[in-house]
Protein backbone atom coordinates (compact mmCIF):
# COMPACT_ATOMS: atom_id res chain seq x y z
CA UNK A 1 0.00 0.00 0.00
CA UNK A 2 1.18 3.34 -0.69
CA UNK A 3 1.91 6.08 1.92
CA UNK A 4 -1.01 7.73 0.77
CA UNK A 5 -3.37 4.94 0.49
CA UNK A 6 -2.43 3.82 4.25
CA UNK A 7 -3.15 7.71 5.50
CA UNK A 8 -6.22 7.49 3.96
CA UNK A 9 -6.81 3.91 5.98
CA UNK A 10 -5.43 5.91 9.20
CA UNK A 11 -7.42 8.82 8.76
CA UNK A 12 -10.46 6.84 8.35
CA UNK A 13 -9.98 4.98 11.70
CA UNK A 14 -11.96 4.09 14.53
CA UNK A 15 -14.51 7.11 15.45
CA UNK A 16 -14.08 9.22 18.37
CA UNK A 17 -15.28 11.64 20.25
CA UNK A 18 -12.10 12.94 20.93
CA UNK A 19 -11.25 13.48 17.44
CA UNK A 20 -10.26 17.31 17.08
CA UNK A 21 -12.92 19.81 14.83
CA UNK A 22 -10.73 19.54 11.94
CA UNK A 23 -12.57 16.26 11.79
CA UNK A 24 -9.09 14.07 11.58
CA UNK A 25 -9.25 10.91 13.47
CA UNK A 26 -6.68 8.81 15.26
CA UNK A 27 -6.81 5.19 16.99
CA UNK A 28 -8.05 4.42 19.91
CA UNK A 29 -8.35 1.17 22.00
CA UNK A 30 -9.14 0.01 25.07
CA UNK A 31 -6.65 -1.23 27.89
CA UNK A 32 -8.07 -3.33 30.20
CA UNK A 33 -5.88 -3.70 33.32
CA UNK A 34 -5.44 -7.97 34.23
CA UNK A 35 -7.43 -7.50 37.40
CA UNK A 36 -10.26 -5.63 35.89
CA UNK A 37 -14.40 -6.75 36.03
CA UNK A 38 -13.58 -5.74 31.86
CA UNK A 39 -10.83 -8.65 31.77
CA UNK A 40 -11.48 -11.86 30.09
CA UNK A 41 -9.25 -13.61 32.38
CA UNK A 42 -10.49 -12.57 35.35
CA UNK A 43 -10.66 -14.43 38.65
CA UNK A 44 -13.72 -13.58 40.99
CA UNK A 45 -11.87 -15.88 43.66
CA UNK A 46 -9.14 -13.89 44.62
CA UNK A 47 -9.45 -11.43 47.36
CA UNK A 48 -8.82 -7.50 46.28
CA UNK A 49 -5.57 -8.48 48.66
CA UNK A 50 -4.55 -11.38 46.78
CA UNK A 51 -4.76 -9.37 43.67
CA UNK A 52 -2.66 -6.71 44.91
CA UNK A 53 -0.44 -9.18 46.39
CA UNK A 54 -0.21 -10.82 42.66
CA UNK A 55 0.08 -7.70 41.04
CA UNK A 56 3.48 -6.69 43.35
CA UNK A 57 4.93 -9.88 43.38
CA UNK A 58 4.86 -9.43 39.21
CA UNK A 59 5.77 -6.05 39.12
CA UNK A 60 8.85 -7.14 40.90
CA UNK A 61 9.77 -10.08 38.87
CA UNK A 62 9.17 -7.62 35.95
CA UNK A 63 11.77 -4.75 37.42
CA UNK A 64 14.46 -8.30 37.76
CA UNK A 65 13.75 -8.42 33.78
CA UNK A 66 13.68 -4.89 33.19
CA UNK A 67 17.52 -4.40 34.66
CA UNK A 68 18.71 -7.85 32.97
CA UNK A 69 17.68 -6.05 29.76
CA UNK A 70 19.38 -3.20 30.41
CA UNK A 71 22.27 -4.44 31.81
CA UNK A 72 23.17 -6.71 28.64
CA UNK A 73 22.01 -4.17 26.49
CA UNK A 74 25.10 -2.10 27.47
CA UNK A 75 27.41 -4.32 28.46
CA UNK A 76 26.90 -7.64 26.69
CA UNK A 77 28.92 -9.55 28.65
CA UNK A 78 27.52 -8.94 31.77
CA UNK A 79 26.33 -11.68 34.21
CA UNK A 80 22.54 -11.48 34.81
CA UNK A 81 20.34 -12.99 37.34
CA UNK A 82 18.60 -15.63 36.87
CA UNK A 83 14.55 -14.92 36.43
CA UNK A 84 12.17 -17.94 36.24
CA UNK A 85 9.08 -17.01 34.93
CA UNK A 86 8.57 -14.03 32.10
CA UNK A 87 6.85 -11.34 34.16
CA UNK A 88 3.00 -10.01 32.39
CA UNK A 89 2.53 -6.76 32.01
CA UNK A 90 -0.88 -5.26 33.78
CA UNK A 91 -2.49 -4.25 30.86
CA UNK A 92 -3.67 -5.64 27.34
CA UNK A 93 -5.25 -4.76 24.06
CA UNK A 94 -7.30 -6.46 22.09
CA UNK A 95 -5.71 -6.71 18.24
CA UNK A 96 -6.39 -8.84 15.03
CA UNK A 97 -4.14 -10.21 13.25
CA UNK A 98 -4.43 -11.42 9.86
CA UNK A 99 -6.63 -11.25 7.11
CA UNK A 100 -9.57 -13.87 5.29
CA UNK A 101 -9.72 -17.34 7.12
CA UNK A 102 -6.89 -16.20 8.65
CA UNK A 103 -7.44 -13.37 11.07
CA UNK A 104 -7.09 -14.27 14.58
CA UNK A 105 -8.22 -12.03 17.41
CA UNK A 106 -5.60 -11.90 20.49
CA UNK A 107 -5.29 -9.95 23.66
CA UNK A 108 -1.63 -8.64 24.06
CA UNK A 109 0.07 -7.47 26.84
CA UNK A 110 1.52 -3.84 26.46
CA UNK A 111 5.27 -3.46 27.32
CA UNK A 112 7.19 -0.18 26.90
CA UNK A 113 9.90 -2.63 27.04
CA UNK A 114 9.76 -4.96 23.99
CA UNK A 115 10.92 -3.86 20.39
CA UNK A 116 8.99 -6.58 18.66
CA UNK A 117 5.12 -6.98 18.44
CA UNK A 118 5.20 -10.76 18.87
CA UNK A 119 1.95 -13.62 19.39
CA UNK A 120 2.43 -18.03 18.28
CA UNK A 121 2.26 -19.10 14.99
CA UNK A 122 1.51 -22.33 13.41
CA UNK A 123 3.78 -24.79 12.97
CA UNK A 124 4.71 -24.30 17.19
CA UNK A 125 6.91 -26.42 18.96
CA UNK A 126 7.55 -26.30 22.34
CA UNK A 127 4.76 -23.95 23.16
CA UNK A 128 3.02 -22.46 25.63
CA UNK A 129 -0.54 -23.18 26.06
CA UNK A 130 -2.54 -20.43 25.16
CA UNK A 131 -6.57 -19.95 25.20
CA UNK A 132 -7.28 -18.22 21.93
CA UNK A 133 -6.35 -20.09 19.04
CA UNK A 134 -2.77 -19.94 17.34
CA UNK A 135 -1.90 -17.59 14.30
CA UNK A 136 -2.03 -19.64 11.51
CA UNK A 137 0.26 -17.31 8.41
CA UNK A 138 -0.56 -20.01 5.90
CA UNK A 139 -4.75 -19.26 6.17
CA UNK A 140 -4.00 -15.55 6.16
CA UNK A 141 -3.73 -13.99 2.07
CA UNK A 142 -1.78 -10.88 3.72
CA UNK A 143 1.09 -12.81 5.49
CA UNK A 144 4.87 -11.91 4.12
CA UNK A 145 7.94 -13.60 5.22
CA UNK A 146 10.53 -10.19 5.82
CA UNK A 147 13.20 -10.31 3.82
CA UNK A 148 16.90 -10.22 4.41
CA UNK A 149 17.12 -6.88 2.17
CA UNK A 150 14.59 -5.10 4.56
CA UNK A 151 16.30 -2.11 6.38
CA UNK A 152 14.89 -3.21 9.61
CA UNK A 153 16.67 -6.30 9.58
CA UNK A 154 19.75 -5.29 11.61
CA UNK A 155 21.28 -7.10 14.06
CA UNK A 156 22.27 -7.34 16.81
CA UNK A 157 17.88 -8.00 17.28
CA UNK A 158 17.24 -9.82 13.78
CA UNK A 159 19.93 -11.99 11.66
CA UNK A 160 19.37 -13.05 8.24
CA UNK A 161 18.85 -17.26 7.94
CA UNK A 162 18.14 -19.26 4.63
CA UNK A 163 16.68 -15.53 3.22
CA UNK A 164 14.65 -14.64 5.95
CA UNK A 165 14.62 -12.17 8.75
CA UNK A 166 14.48 -13.92 12.41
CA UNK A 167 14.39 -12.91 15.78
CA UNK A 168 15.93 -14.52 18.90
CA UNK A 169 14.61 -12.92 22.10
CA UNK A 170 15.48 -13.47 25.52
CA UNK A 171 13.56 -12.64 28.34
CA UNK A 172 15.77 -14.39 31.09
CA UNK A 173 18.46 -16.76 31.67
CA UNK A 174 18.03 -19.77 29.20
CA UNK A 175 14.32 -18.55 28.41
CA UNK A 176 13.78 -17.22 24.92
CA UNK A 177 11.21 -17.10 21.87
CA UNK A 178 12.37 -17.79 18.34
CA UNK A 179 10.25 -17.02 15.62
CA UNK A 180 10.34 -15.10 12.06
CA UNK A 181 10.08 -10.98 11.52
CA UNK A 182 6.80 -10.65 9.28
CA UNK A 183 4.46 -8.47 7.91
CA UNK A 184 0.67 -8.29 8.36
CA UNK A 185 -2.88 -6.95 8.42
CA UNK A 186 -3.76 -5.55 11.70
CA UNK A 187 -7.21 -5.10 12.73
CA UNK A 188 -7.99 -2.40 15.41
CA UNK A 189 -10.82 -2.23 16.81
CA UNK A 190 -13.10 0.87 17.63
CA UNK A 191 -13.24 1.59 21.21
CA UNK A 192 -16.73 3.23 21.40
CA UNK A 193 -18.65 1.30 18.98
CA UNK A 194 -18.20 -2.35 16.79
CA UNK A 195 -16.42 -0.56 13.86
CA UNK A 196 -12.99 -1.52 13.11
CA UNK A 197 -10.68 -0.49 10.61
CA UNK A 198 -7.29 -2.14 9.31
CA UNK A 199 -3.99 -1.19 8.82
CA UNK A 200 -1.57 -2.83 6.68
CA UNK A 201 1.98 -4.05 6.50
CA UNK A 202 2.83 -3.56 10.06
CA UNK A 203 5.82 -5.51 11.05
CA UNK A 204 5.67 -7.94 13.93
CA UNK A 205 6.91 -11.34 15.10
CA UNK A 206 5.73 -15.18 14.24
CA UNK A 207 7.52 -16.99 16.93
CA UNK A 208 7.17 -20.36 15.92
CA UNK A 209 9.82 -21.59 19.31
CA UNK A 210 8.76 -20.72 23.02
CA UNK A 211 11.53 -22.04 25.75
CA UNK A 212 9.19 -20.10 28.04
CA UNK A 213 6.95 -20.73 31.69
CA UNK A 214 4.58 -18.14 29.94
CA UNK A 215 0.84 -17.46 31.45
CA UNK A 216 -0.54 -18.23 27.68
CA UNK A 217 -3.75 -15.55 28.44
CA UNK A 218 -3.06 -12.53 26.79
CA UNK A 219 -1.35 -14.63 23.94
CA UNK A 220 1.80 -12.55 23.16
CA UNK A 221 3.14 -8.95 23.34
CA UNK A 222 2.05 -5.35 21.86
CA UNK A 223 5.12 -3.42 21.58
CA UNK A 224 5.55 0.05 22.50
CA UNK A 225 9.14 1.40 22.98
CA UNK A 226 10.98 3.26 20.94
CA UNK A 227 12.85 0.62 18.96
CA UNK A 228 11.70 0.95 14.96
CA UNK A 229 10.23 -2.44 14.65
CA UNK A 230 7.86 -1.30 17.64
CA UNK A 231 4.45 -1.02 16.59
CA UNK A 232 3.72 2.65 18.13
CA UNK A 233 7.23 3.48 15.95
CA UNK A 234 5.86 1.75 13.37
CA UNK A 235 2.60 3.95 13.38
CA UNK A 236 4.60 7.53 14.18
CA UNK A 237 4.70 8.62 10.83
CA UNK A 238 0.64 8.44 10.64
CA UNK A 239 0.54 9.63 14.52
CA UNK A 240 2.37 12.16 14.06
CA UNK A 241 4.80 10.01 16.62
CA UNK A 242 1.93 10.69 19.55
CA UNK A 243 0.25 8.41 21.74
CA UNK A 244 -1.36 8.97 25.09
CA UNK A 245 -3.03 6.86 28.15
CA UNK A 246 -5.23 7.98 31.33
CA UNK A 247 -4.80 5.10 34.13
CA UNK A 248 -7.39 4.56 37.07
CA UNK A 249 -7.33 2.11 39.53
CA UNK A 250 -9.08 -1.43 38.20
CA UNK A 251 -11.75 -1.26 40.64
CA UNK A 252 -13.39 1.28 38.81
CA UNK A 253 -14.96 -1.32 36.62
CA UNK A 254 -18.02 0.63 35.03
CA UNK A 255 -15.09 2.67 32.97
CA UNK A 256 -12.37 1.64 30.47
CA UNK A 257 -9.10 3.51 30.37
CA UNK A 258 -7.56 3.85 26.63
CA UNK A 259 -4.50 4.02 24.36
CA UNK A 260 -5.01 7.02 22.16
CA UNK A 261 -2.91 7.72 18.82
CA UNK A 262 -2.40 11.08 17.22
CA UNK A 263 -5.50 12.75 16.84
CA UNK A 264 -7.41 10.87 19.07
CA UNK A 265 -5.64 13.06 21.88
CA UNK A 266 -7.49 15.80 23.30
CA UNK A 267 -4.94 17.55 25.24
CA UNK A 268 -6.49 18.76 29.07
CA UNK A 269 -6.81 22.28 29.67
CA UNK A 270 -4.07 23.61 31.82
CA UNK A 271 -1.27 22.75 34.91
CA UNK A 272 0.47 20.54 31.50
CA UNK A 273 4.41 19.90 32.24
CA UNK A 274 6.71 18.68 29.87
CA UNK A 275 10.13 16.98 29.82
CA UNK A 276 12.38 14.83 27.62
CA UNK A 277 12.59 11.62 27.13
CA UNK A 278 16.21 10.17 26.54
CA UNK A 279 17.05 7.46 24.77
CA UNK A 280 20.10 5.55 25.90
CA UNK A 281 19.82 2.52 23.37
CA UNK A 282 17.80 2.63 20.38
CA UNK A 283 18.08 -1.42 20.17
CA UNK A 284 15.41 -1.52 22.68
CA UNK A 285 13.90 2.24 23.68
CA UNK A 286 13.48 2.92 26.95
CA UNK A 287 11.63 5.66 28.13
CA UNK A 288 14.25 7.68 30.74
CA UNK A 289 13.43 10.34 32.38
CA UNK A 290 16.08 13.19 33.83
CA UNK A 291 14.95 12.68 37.62
CA UNK A 292 16.23 15.27 39.25
CA UNK A 293 15.05 15.74 43.05
CA UNK A 294 11.74 14.86 44.92
CA UNK A 295 9.68 16.60 47.26
CA UNK A 296 7.18 14.93 50.36
CA UNK A 297 4.35 16.92 51.17
CA UNK A 298 6.05 20.46 49.83
CA UNK A 299 9.39 19.74 51.36
CA UNK A 300 12.43 19.52 49.12
CA UNK A 301 14.84 15.88 49.79
CA UNK A 302 18.07 17.63 48.19
CA UNK A 303 19.02 14.07 46.44
CA UNK A 304 22.62 14.21 45.21
CA UNK A 305 22.59 14.77 41.35
CA UNK A 306 23.42 10.97 40.24
CA UNK A 307 20.98 9.82 42.78
CA UNK A 308 19.14 9.19 39.67
CA UNK A 309 21.68 9.11 36.63
CA UNK A 310 22.30 6.52 34.63
CA UNK A 311 25.35 4.82 34.08
CA UNK A 312 27.69 3.29 31.53
CA UNK A 313 27.22 0.00 32.67
CA UNK A 314 23.11 0.02 31.91
CA UNK A 315 22.77 0.37 35.99
CA UNK A 316 20.43 3.55 37.31
CA UNK A 317 18.24 5.68 35.25
CA UNK A 318 14.81 6.47 35.39
CA UNK A 319 12.27 5.13 33.43
CA UNK A 320 8.61 5.54 33.35
CA UNK A 321 6.66 2.09 32.89
CA UNK A 322 3.40 1.25 32.60
CA UNK A 323 3.97 -2.12 32.60
CA UNK A 324 5.27 -1.89 36.36
CA UNK A 325 2.45 -1.85 39.50
CA UNK A 326 4.28 0.12 41.65
CA UNK A 327 7.47 2.81 41.19
CA UNK A 328 10.77 1.97 42.59
CA UNK A 329 13.41 3.63 43.91
CA UNK A 330 17.02 2.41 44.09
CA UNK A 331 17.28 1.41 47.55
CA UNK A 332 19.99 4.61 48.93
CA UNK A 333 17.09 6.80 47.29
CA UNK A 334 14.12 4.70 48.82
CA UNK A 335 16.05 4.27 52.60
CA UNK A 336 15.90 8.38 52.49
CA UNK A 337 12.31 8.29 51.11
CA UNK A 338 11.09 6.20 53.84
CA UNK A 339 13.09 7.87 56.52
CA UNK A 340 11.31 10.93 56.18
CA UNK A 341 7.82 9.39 55.68
CA UNK A 342 8.74 7.96 59.14
CA UNK A 343 9.12 10.73 60.41
CA UNK A 344 6.33 12.20 58.82
CA UNK A 345 3.75 9.43 60.43
CA UNK A 346 5.44 9.37 63.74
CA UNK A 347 5.20 13.65 64.10
CA UNK A 348 2.18 14.24 62.60
CA UNK A 349 0.10 11.49 63.10
CA UNK A 350 1.50 9.50 66.59
CA UNK A 351 1.84 6.42 64.17
CA UNK A 352 4.64 3.61 63.70
CA UNK A 353 4.74 0.98 60.99
CA UNK A 354 3.37 -2.70 61.46
CA UNK A 355 6.01 -5.23 61.28
CA UNK A 356 4.04 -7.64 59.30
CA UNK A 357 5.97 -9.44 56.39
CA UNK A 358 3.24 -10.61 54.52
CA UNK A 359 1.98 -7.64 53.37
CA UNK A 360 3.16 -6.65 49.67
CA UNK A 361 4.63 -3.25 50.46
CA UNK A 362 7.53 -2.53 53.05
CA UNK A 363 6.32 0.51 55.23
CA UNK A 364 2.71 0.15 56.01
CA UNK A 365 0.35 1.47 59.07
CA UNK A 366 -2.60 0.47 60.92
CA UNK A 367 -5.73 2.62 59.59
CA UNK A 368 -7.06 4.85 62.25
CA UNK A 369 -9.88 7.08 61.93
CA UNK A 370 -8.79 10.37 59.86
CA UNK A 371 -5.77 8.93 58.69
CA UNK A 372 -6.69 9.28 54.99
CA UNK A 373 -7.43 12.98 55.07
CA UNK A 374 -4.36 13.51 56.57
CA UNK A 375 -1.58 11.50 53.99
CA UNK A 376 1.34 13.53 52.81
CA UNK A 377 1.87 13.92 49.18
CA UNK A 378 4.74 13.61 46.48
CA UNK A 379 6.29 15.73 43.68
CA UNK A 380 8.94 14.66 41.34
CA UNK A 381 10.91 17.30 39.98
CA UNK A 382 12.24 16.74 36.69
CA UNK A 383 14.42 18.64 33.82
CA UNK A 384 12.85 21.47 32.49
CA UNK A 385 11.23 22.37 35.62
CA UNK A 386 8.45 20.00 35.13
CA UNK A 387 7.33 18.39 38.45
CA UNK A 388 5.11 15.40 38.57
CA UNK A 389 2.51 15.12 41.69
CA UNK A 390 1.35 11.97 43.04
CA UNK A 391 -2.13 12.13 44.91
CA UNK A 392 -2.38 10.57 48.09
CA UNK A 393 -4.65 7.58 46.33
CA UNK A 394 -1.47 7.41 44.26
CA UNK A 395 0.79 7.54 46.80
CA UNK A 396 -0.91 5.16 49.42
CA UNK A 397 -2.63 1.12 49.16
CA UNK A 398 -5.94 0.63 51.65
CA UNK A 399 -5.60 -2.87 52.40
CA UNK A 400 -9.20 -3.19 54.36
CA UNK A 401 -8.44 -6.33 54.39
CA UNK A 402 -5.86 -6.49 56.93
CA UNK A 403 -7.17 -3.23 57.70
CA UNK A 404 -3.86 -1.58 57.03
CA UNK A 405 -1.96 1.28 54.52
CA UNK A 406 0.96 1.15 52.83
CA UNK A 407 3.27 3.49 51.26
CA UNK A 408 2.78 1.97 47.59
CA UNK A 409 6.74 2.03 46.35
CA UNK A 410 9.50 -0.69 46.82
CA UNK A 411 13.20 -0.51 47.09
CA UNK A 412 14.63 -1.81 44.12
CA UNK A 413 18.44 -2.56 42.79
CA UNK A 414 19.71 -0.81 39.88
CA UNK A 415 17.38 1.60 38.30
CA UNK A 416 14.10 3.49 39.91
CA UNK A 417 10.92 3.19 37.34
CA UNK A 418 7.76 5.34 37.64
CA UNK A 419 5.15 2.79 37.67
CA UNK A 420 1.34 2.26 37.09
CA UNK A 421 -0.10 2.90 40.45
CA UNK A 422 2.07 5.98 40.41
CA UNK A 423 0.44 6.93 37.20
CA UNK A 424 -3.39 6.51 38.61
CA UNK A 425 -5.46 9.66 37.13
CA UNK A 426 -2.66 10.88 35.66
CA UNK A 427 -2.92 11.88 32.01
CA UNK A 428 0.30 11.09 29.95
CA UNK A 429 1.18 11.51 26.82
CA UNK A 430 4.39 10.53 24.55
CA UNK A 431 6.03 11.88 21.51
CA UNK A 432 8.17 10.01 19.85
CA UNK A 433 9.48 11.80 17.42
CA UNK A 434 10.31 14.73 19.33
CA UNK A 435 11.41 12.23 22.45
CA UNK A 436 9.04 14.65 25.04
CA UNK A 437 6.86 13.45 27.48
CA UNK A 438 3.85 15.80 28.78
CA UNK A 439 1.35 15.16 31.87
CA UNK A 440 -0.98 16.55 33.93
CA UNK A 441 -3.13 15.77 36.92
CA UNK A 442 -6.67 14.54 35.57
CA UNK A 443 -9.75 13.05 36.19
CA UNK A 444 -9.06 9.75 34.08
CA UNK A 445 -12.56 8.82 34.48
CA UNK A 446 -13.39 12.20 32.08
CA UNK A 447 -11.39 10.55 29.75
CA UNK A 448 -12.91 7.33 30.21
CA UNK A 449 -16.49 9.17 29.41
CA UNK A 450 -15.36 10.55 26.38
Amino acid sequence: MSPLNLLIYFSLLLHSSYAQPTGEKGLSLELIHIDSKRSPFYDANLTDFQRIVRSIDYSKSRVLWLESMMIARANPTAIRPPLHAMPPAIFMVAIGIGSGHGLRNYYLHIDTGSSLTWTQCLPCSTCFHQSAPMFDPRLSPTYRVVDCDDPLCKPPLYKCVNDRCEYHIEYYDNTFIDGVVSRETFTFQDAHSSHSEEVRNLVFGCTHSSHMNYHGNPAGIFSMSLNPTSTVRQLAALTHGLFSYCLFPPAEAAHASFLRFGHDIKTPRGGIHSTRIFEYDGRVGFYYLDLKDISLNGWRMNFPRSTFARHSDGTGGFVVDSGTAATQLTTHAFDRVEYVMKDYFRRRLNLHPVNDSSLPFRLCYKIVEGIERRLPTMALHFRDGADYHIRQSSLFTNLAERQTLCFSMLPGNDISILGAKQQFNTWMRFDTIHNKLAFAPHDCVRDAAN
